[in-house]
């Protein structure tokens, strides 16, 4: 069978500090993410891919006019930042737990917990409860992170430290004065040895790109780094355990056996761009129709009706930066990783778990590339 991508799977160890910004401050204090999201991965594997392959001294800021661009592997793959279809796409990347070796995903926001330290019961359902049926305790909803393989919950998956640093004027070569707090300013950080699972997605046409993409994970990402502060020590990784596997449909096949189309969930894993919308059924099924045809190279299949018949849900701000352009994104509103969307279907449909199931490489929204709108779908709550 043809391959229809394939996933290049790994861990990511910080072998310095780490500092991935989230853009919020408390005075001077720049807080970091537990986690790394895929715009991070992507736009350091991106320009490590556009030096690497350039036939240029110096690559151009506008790409569009290279005499190579039509050629340029770098321009095939990141295609989304010229008005074209992107081949690779960078999902993000969550804090291991050592413990069993399987990443801490966002929980879900159906989860709640018993609040009486004795008892800890948990509770998945769209409808929350608010007394514990076992020791009649009060019931809340975890905001927090949920270990994909032992199903351990942890407030904060990764110990973030603070240090304390001197902003520097790099205009005048002098010390900066920060409002407030002279020339110091602090920055939360990802401790030295932490380890993340990365999964990088490049579309089946482009196998000839895998090894490129490998080598630079490799050899050229270390040098590259990630997040703030790489100037001043911080933000050196390293890559383990890389693999890659080709993936064809039979693999989507098995996975929709096990999807039961007419009472099925949908789990966000990362935040959702959807132009400020939610998941509602049609655009699930446009979703869903448009991965179809991703994996199995079909038109789009006739899909039956589905009805959303409940959510629980949590929003956010989402940018990222442009290669492109060298400039932030503009603020979008996104639906925040572990909302829940509950759908029902009065039709048995191969064609819909199908669908459904390649939904689960495809993504759903804009900025797929970035790691936005991976979801899993999982039985009803």
């Amino acid at each position: 069978m043809a391959v229809f991508c394939y996933r290049l799977r790994g861990v990511l160890r910080a072998a310095t500090a780490l500092h991935v910004g989230s853009g919020a401050r408390t005075g001077v204090i720049k807080h970091c993410l537990p986690f790394i999201p895929g715009s991070v991965i992507r736009g350091a594997v991106g320009t490590a891919i556009m030096k690497s392959v350039c036939r240029l001294d110096e690559p151009l800021a506008d790409h569009e006019s290279c005499e190579y661009f039509s050629e340029c592997l770098y321009a095939q793959l990141f295609g989304e930042e010229f008005g074209k279809k992107s081949n690779i796409y960078f999902r993000f990347a969550y804090p291991l737990h050592l413990k069993c070796n399987k990443p801490f995903l966002p929980a879900p926001k159906t989860l709640a917990r018993c609040q009486n330290p004795q008892c800890r019961k948990e509770f998945d359902a769209l409808i929350s409860l608010f007394e514990c049926d076992a020791c009649s305790g009060s019931v809340k909803p975890y905001e927090g992170f949920k270990c994909e393989g032992c199903g351990s919950l942890e407030r904060q998956p990764l110990n973030i430290c603070r240090i304390t640093l001197t902003a520097v004027d790099k205009g005048r070569a002098s010390a900066a004065q920060v409002a407030g707090a002279g020339t110091l300013h602090t920055l939360e950080i990802i401790p030295k040895g932490a380890k993340f699972a990365f999964d990088i997605i490049v579309d089946g046409d482009f196998g000839g790109a895998v090894d490129v993409v490998k080598t630079v994970l490799v050899k050229a990402l270390p040098d590259e780094g990630i997040g703030g502060s790489k100037s001043r020590g911080l933000g050196k990784i390293e890559v383990e355990d890389l693999h890659v596997e080709g993936l064809d449909d039979d693999v989507v096949r098995k996975r929709a056996e096990e999807i039961d189309v007419q009472r099925f969930s949908v789990r966000l894993i990362s935040p959702m761009v959807l132009g400020g919308k939610m998941l509602e059924s049609t655009s699930l099924l446009e979703a869903a129709r448009r991965a179809y045809t991703w994996v199995f190279h079909e038109g789009k299949p006739r899909l039956p009706e589905v009805k959303l018949k409940g959510k629980r849900v949590g929003v956010e701000m989402f940018s990222g930066w442009s290669l492109k352009t060298r400039k932030r994104r503009r603020l979008e509103p996104a639906v925040s990783a572990g909302s829940v969307f509950q759908f029902r279907c009065d039709e048995d449909s191969r064609e819909l778990a199908l669908a459904l199931a390649s939904l689960e490489y495809h993504a759903v929204g804009t900025y797929k590339p970035h790691g936005c709108g991976q979801v899993v779908i999982e039985a009803a709550r």
